[in-house]
């Protein structure tokens, strides 16, 4: 977690709990803890009792990291030690009952496994202190840690702020701090992809890549939905959806240029979109081929794109809120804010008409 200093900027006496760490904070290894490297110079530590004399004990490998908790538990153990005594106040402590409960595990796959990650850097800044110290300085200094990547630090905060609120009736806290602290501005977000672009990625692609493009493009879904969607699934001029991120199901009729497109892909899994080697798509695998062969029409845009594309030219056909919701599987709102800027393009396509008519 490299990415991630420690942020304990002079936390209040009550944050603080006793840790085990104090021969390493102050430059020096716990005794009987020798460190080497090897030949790459990479720095290995060995636990042995009475090193370099004739009653030395075996040598113990212990875990790279002098600074984590599995370093000192190891050393703990053979020492010998009484292991620390747990506070059940501390962060660490709260998000691990967090991830325990049934909150938690209401949330969609894909939302616990990106913030599991971020309570893993949570952890790593905050693990020992007591959840009640937390204060809104806390919370900002931990944000601004991604200040250069404002929607990662927004998605933390986000994260971060369903913990804590989740806290708040079970008494670790009276209150949430994170409602004290603003989100990053983040711009307008994805850009659309415009129809000249996807015409030349359509030429430009090869076919396998052109195929999740069009599926993403006329079915509104994000990259991981698409990639997942089966042949099974199409019947009857619709196509069933689950969406991984929100669990909604929905059905959506195959758009006629759509349709053209799945009779050109041969069937070659149970999924629809497969590689070159006829095997599923993997996201990391697709990412990965994406990203060297993304066609040079689309530079500066972004996959997701492709989502807002059919989300604004349905908006531009005259769809109302509610039937581009039911196709893009999106809340109200979010195609409210897409809306807003398509309606202030053709009132002003308008009114330049009245004034040009004027004379």
């Amino acid at each position: 977690m490299q990415d991630w200093p420690a942020v304990r900027l002079n936390p209040s006496p009550s944050m603080m709990i006793p840790i085990c760490e104090g021969p390493w904070l102050m430059g020096k290894l716990p005794p009987h803890v020798v460190k080497v490297r090897n030949k790459q110079g990479r720095p290995y530590f060995y636990f042995q009792r009475g090193r370099g004399t004739a009653k030395a004990s075996r040598r113990v490998r212990l875990p790279d990291d002098p600074e984590s908790p599995a370093f000192w538990a190891a050393y703990a153990e053979l020492m010998q030690l009484a292991p620390p005594q747990r506070n059940p106040n501390a962060v660490a402590e709260l998000v691990a009952a967090w991830q325990a409960s049934p909150e938690w595990q209401a949330l969609a796959p894909k939302t616990r496994a990106e913030w599991t990650r971020y309570l893993s850097r949570i952890v790593d800044a905050w693990g020992p202190l007591e959840v009640r110290g937390i204060e809104p300085r806390h919370v900002l200094a931990l944000r601004d840690q991604y200040a250069d990547r404002p929607a990662s630090a927004n998605n933390l905060l986000r994260c971060l702020s369903s913990m804590l609120s989740w806290s708040v009736p079970r008494g670790y806290r009276p209150d949430n701090p994170c409602r004290e602290v603003k989100p990053f501005r983040s711009g307008a977000g994805y850009a659309p992809w415009p129809w000249d672009v996807i015409e030349a990625a359509r030429a430009e692609l090869r076919p396998d890549l052109w195929h999740v493009v069009a599926l993403a493009l006329y079915t509104g879904q994000r990259q991981g939905d698409v990639l997942t969607m089966r042949w099974d699934a199409v019947r009857d001029g619709l196509i069933a959806v689950r969406q991984e991120k929100t669990g909604r199901e929905l059905v959506i009729p195959v758009h006629r240029d759509l349709a053209a497109v799945l009779e050109t892909i041969p069937r070659r899994a149970v999924t629809i979109l497969t590689s070159t080697e006829g095997r599923p798509w993997t996201r990391d695998g697709f990412k990965a081929t994406w990203n060297k062969h993304k066609p040079r029409a689309a530079k500066g845009l972004v996959f997701h794109g492709l989502r807002k594309s059919a989300v604004v030219t349905l908006l531009e056909a005259g769809c109302t809120e509610a039937e581009v919701a039911a196709i893009t599987g999106q809340s109200m709102q979010m195609v409210a804010h897409y809306a807003r800027g398509v309606s202030q393009q053709r009132l002003a396509a308008a009114a330049i008409l009245k004034w040009e008519a004027k004379g």
